[in-house]
């Protein structure tokens, strides 16, 4: 752990003078709150309070009718040191990551997502290593206010790269800065669309690098007056934005998913990892898609995935095998899960997928014949005969599965399991309530 007197030099060094105390709630939106001058020494060592009710607030930045929390109750944001980092697109500030710990003796208060991934990390006997794999649209506004494109460039085209490339290498530059590895960049398939992957390392690592990279793609492009977002479907007839998440298990400097000897280089752990995935990816999807927008990601045909399947190379399967590069196959060899999006929780989005996983190995659940194929172009007895499902094709839908998966109850807690359940119902009520432009130019004047 990084210690507050060595934080405090570094402070004091680059002229901070207000630290980000960031935490990010259960529907996937990060808050904090700045600690001022000298009051930060005394925060690194209590926390700061926050009501009870925080976590559960959602993107409709209240909390819903169902839910157990209101006015009473207080829970501390303790700052993870390990996590401090200097923001280089924002002066004089500084950002640090927190747990919600209870208030008075910093214990586990079974509200707070990375202390669970912390606690199932410490059940795992493997080296998790992961990366998250985003793409988002750099957005400008018209000369009516409405959000479009930065430009209209083609997938992966050097016209795109041109057009974007001041903001872009300014966003590279900023995560470099803030201690994060990038590995590629490029231009993606919608207009305005960008993918920039950075490199693995361990789980609760890249779930805190996950927070700092849309910190930093959000406020890099706020500096050059656009939006940077993650919204996982912005325009109908536009490719949406994934955040895939890929997965490797090390014990003793081997990637136990690898196995040379397998016609495919898969492991008889890795089955048993997807195995279990698989089982439970309708539930999953709450999770991992967790918007209404994000189901309008997940359709057929859309290299997005919308079928409980795994395949090699497959990039229409929910879990996709990447075979090892040449002459590095066993380092490289991972597996893809594609039904996720930059809208998630990182740290719940990962305890659910790798308790999911772990299940499948404790359980040896077979996941089924590979495919290598696009599963939509299959009748449903077809799919049926080859145990291929098609995922909730909407919010209210991976509610329902969730509530039916009680092996999440399990993983969470009841209190974080139901509240999660009532943030998610009542989104999905207000969103029901929407009356829409299309309805309205539809409706409105032809009845």
């Amino acid at each position: 752990m990084k210690s507050i007197e060595t934080t405090l030099r570094e402070m004091e060094n680059k002229d901070i003078a207000f630290t980000r105390l960031l935490y990010i709630d259960n529907d996937g939106v990060i808050r904090g709150q700045a600690a001022v001058g000298d009051q930060i020494e005394g925060v690194f060592k209590t926390g700061h309070s926050y009501a009870l009710a925080m976590p559960f607030f959602g993107v409709l930045d209240t909390i819903g009718p169902e839910t157990n929390f209101g006015c009473a109750g207080e829970v501390s944001a303790v700052p993870d040191l390990n996590t401090f980092r200097i923001l280089p697109y924002v002066p004089n500030t500084a950002s640090v990551i927190c747990d919600f710990l209870s208030k008075d003796t910093h214990q586990d208060t079974g509200l707070c997502p990375r202390t669970m991934l912390k606690k199932l990390l410490s059940k795992i006997d493997y080296q998790v290593n992961v990366a998250f794999e985003n793409e988002f649209y750099l957005l400008k506004r018209d000369e009516q206010g409405r959000l479009v494109p930065f430009d209209n460039s083609l997938c992966f085209t050097t016209s795109g790269m041109n057009q974007g490339h001041q903001v872009i290498s300014d966003i590279i530059k900023a995560l470099q800065a803030q201690q994060l590895t990038v590995e590629k960049y490029l231009a993606e398939y919608g207009p305005g669309q960008h993918e920039i992957a950075v490199k693995y390392s361990d789980a609760l690592r890249a779930c805190d690098n996950q927070v700092i990279f849309r910190e930093t793609v959000r406020g890099v492009s706020q500096n050059y007056g656009l939006v940077g977002s993650f919204m996982p479907k912005i325009f109908s007839d536009k490719a949406g934005s994934g955040a895939h998440i890929h997965f490797s298990f090390w014990s003793e400097g081997k990637n136990v998913f690898y196995d040379p000897k397998d016609e495919n280089q898969l492991s008889l752990t890795a089955r048993y990892f997807i195995g279990g995935i698989i089982k439970h990816l309708p539930a999953l999807c709450a999770f991992t898609a967790p918007t209404v927008t994000s189901y309008k990601r997940l359709v057929p045909h859309n290299w997005a995935s919308a079928y409980g399947c795994y395949g090699f190379a497959n990039r229409e399967a929910a879990l996709r095998v990447i075979p090892g590069s040449r002459g590095k196959e066993e380092k490289s060899f991972n597996i893809e899960f594609k039904p996720v999006d930059g809208t998630c929780n990182p740290y719940l989005a990962l305890t659910a997928i790798l308790a999911a996983g772990m299940d499948g190995i404790e359980k040896e659940i077979d996941p089924g014949k590979a495919i290598d194929f696009d599963p939509a172009n299959l009748s449903d007895q077809e799919r049926q005969d080859l145990g291929i499902f098609r995922f909730p094709t909407n919010l209210g839908e991976a509610v329902i599965a969730l509530q039916e998966d009680q092996f999440f109850r399990e993983v969470l807690g009841d209190v974080m399991y139901d509240e999660y359940i009532k943030l998610k119902r009542f989104t999905w009520m207000e969103y029901n309530k929407q009356i829409t432009p299309w309805e309205l130019e539809k409706y409105a004047e032809s009845f």
